[in-house]
């Protein structure tokens, strides 16, 4: 039982609140996710099944897409609507068109101040575990990237968006930043991620609908260059070795290793050797 779950998380449970559901349904197998949704967030949740979760890490970098519905005119300590919202008192009514000069400030490679209430490790505790009790933390700006900002629809005070974007992004923070820039404050009252790497919200499934038939191939996730191996040369990965890398194929980064078919393991190029050395083994 290896490969991938694409979930369509409801709203108001937590994602290890759908993982512990998955490991009931499937009898307990190793089950980890590739990246935390809100309790207010639904949309794409992949969870690796089996050894899957060997792959996680490469799943967890890759680029998403959501869509979001912002409220303005108050402020919230969580970002959302799940937080405190303090109404901002005489917030301006702006236009549409004020909203959309604004987006392209957002795009392409920005710093971004994390929102406080935050899975971010801080000491050993996370962020939002400080925040409960009353511990205020100076979050640390970090480089993001987003890709692509959309204003879908606009009737003040709501705005929605489609947004594509890098790892590590807070929709929470946008939503937070574009209300200061507009002197309205904004908050985030809904987010739906439509879509994870490869894994898009045509794949996902219920909770209810969860089974082992419904388990993706390993494969189906990896963003990587493919190679296909030699009978010689599969053996010596599943030994630990290293293989040369070929004239004409790909000898850069991390290679999705096949045997028969199959996925064998990750590879990791070391270019100035011309090898390919296995970090990953599947046997």
């Amino acid at each position: 039982m290896d490969g991938w779950l694409i979930i369509d998380k409801p709203a108001g449970i937590t994602s290890h609140d759908v993982v512990a559901f998955a490991r009931r349904r499937l009898k307990n197998p190793k089950i980890g996710h590739t990246g935390t949704l809100d309790p207010l967030a639904t949309g794409v949740l992949v969870l690796g099944v089996g050894s899957a979760t060997r792959l996680i890490e490469y799943i967890v970098g890759c680029d998403k897409e959501y869509e979001a519905e912002i409220t303005f005119g108050g402020r919230s300590n969580t970002g959302d609507s799940e937080g405190e919202i303090i109404p901002t008192l005489n917030s301006p009514v702006f236009a549409r068109e004020d909203l959309e000069k604004l987006l392209p400030k957002y795009l392409g490679k920005i710093s971004q101040i994390p929102p406080q209430y935050s899975a971010i490790k801080i000491g050993g505790k996370n962020a939002y575990e400080l925040a409960r009790e009353g511990i205020e933390i100076e979050m640390q700006p970090r480089e993001i990237e987003i890709h692509a900002l959309k204003l879908i629809s606009f009737r003040y005070p709501k705005a929605d968006l489609h947004i594509h974007c890098g790892s590590g992004t807070y929709i929470r923070s946008i939503a937070r930043d574009l209300g200061e820039d507009l002197l309205a404050g904004g908050y985030l009252t809904r987010l739906k991620r439509m879509r994870v790497g490869k894994f898009n919200i045509k794949q996902a499934i219920s909770l209810k609908a969860i089974a082992e038939e419904k388990i993706l191939p390993l494969e189906e996730g990896l963003v990587f260059s493919r190679l296909n191996l030699t009978i010689i040369e599969a053996a010596k990965i599943r030994n630990g070795q290293k293989i040369a890398c070929r004239g004409g194929e790909v000898c850069e980064g991390f290679i999705a290793g096949f045997a028969e078919g199959k996925l064998l393991a990750i590879l990791e190029a070391e270019k100035e050797k011309h090898t390919l050395k296995p970090v990953k083994v599947f046997v």
